[in-house]
């Protein structure tokens, strides 16, 4: 991304979908971005949470416009868009077949259930280590065709049913969202909620080194020109851990630190925190929030 502002919005916030955001873009706020961060625009884009609850991630939703029209966005723009790592709707067709058809499912085993995560069980004390960023347990109880019942994992709402990110049917899934999003013309990806796709015993299940080397599957993208940035809200020292294996972090504690060197004239609050994690690094490379990844 070139060193300008970069805008994100939702596909439809501005000219009501994929095509009418170009027009925007090209019109009224021609030249004034490096780049566009389109939040979820698949299928449902407005579902249990706000398309981040994706039912075909390969899919445009067709009150946005098409593939096509991420094309046409991307020839003149860079394009960054999210790729949901950690889980996919309820309503998602893998999913239903799995809730009607159990272990004779082809998707058995692409979803994350009690059992799956802890196959000697769980005690007590595992339990309560989980981090998870909803109060109570990341737990729901789905009924299977058979009429027998499964604690399915799902961090963050009812409808949003974590993916087993080992099981093969979903490294297939997400290689074919990096497929189409590359065919697409898309050059940057954020992972989104990726600090939750590993789930390991007697941890909390959050940023583990487990999710680290999860992280550092980014082959996956480099292999496709598709840049990675990562998203998660922990400390600085966190923040700078990963940087070293991908392309670009944020978190959303820098634009009120932005905003308040902007209205003050004090950088102090926004170069202090890093300038100490960083070392020597230059300031104005903390000030883009970008780091290269590790060679």
């Amino acid at each position: 991304m070139p060193e300008q502002v970069e805008l994100i919005a939702y596909a439809d916030r501005l000219g009501g979908g994929l095509g009418g955001l170009r027009d925007v873009l090209d019109g009224p706020l021609a030249g004034l971005f490096g780049g566009v961060h389109v939040l979820p625009f698949f299928r449902p884009y407005d579902g249990a949470d706000a398309g981040f609850d994706p039912a075909d991630h390969t899919e445009v939703d067709q009150g946005l416009g098409s593939w096509a029209d991420v094309q046409a966005l991307a020839a003149d723009h860079a394009i960054m868009v999210d790729v949901i790592v950690n889980h996919v709707s309820s309503s998602s067709p893998p999913f239903l077949d799995w809730l009607a058809s159990g272990p004779a499912s082809e998707f058995d085993g692409m979803f994350l259930t009690l059992g799956g995560a802890f196959p000697d069980g769980a005690r007590e004390e595992d339990l309560l280590r989980l981090y998870r960023p909803r109060p109570g347990l990341p737990f729901t109880v789905y009924p299977l065709g058979d009429g027998t019942k499964r604690l399915v994992w799902t961090t963050f709402t009812a409808q949003q049913v974590d993916l087993d990110v080992r099981d093969p049917a979903t490294r297939a899934y997400l290689l074919r969202v990096l497929d189409r999003l590359a065919a697409a013309g898309v050059t940057r990806v954020r992972l989104d909620a990726v600090g939750y796709a590993v789930k390991t015993q007697g941890t909390t299940s959050f940023m583990t080194p487990e999710t680290f080397a999860f992280i550092d599957e980014i082959t996956w993208c480099h292999e496709r020109s598709l840049a990675v940035l990562v998203e998660v809200h922990s400390s600085y020292q966190r923040q700078i851990d990963i940087a070293r294996q991908v392309d670009q972090v944020y978190d959303f504690a820098l634009p009120p630190l932005v905003l308040h060197a902007v209205t003050t004239g004090d950088a102090d609050p926004l170069l202090a925190p890093r300038a100490a994690v960083m070392g020597s690094r230059n300031p104005a490379d903390l000030l883009r929030g970008t780091a290269r990844r590790r060679q």
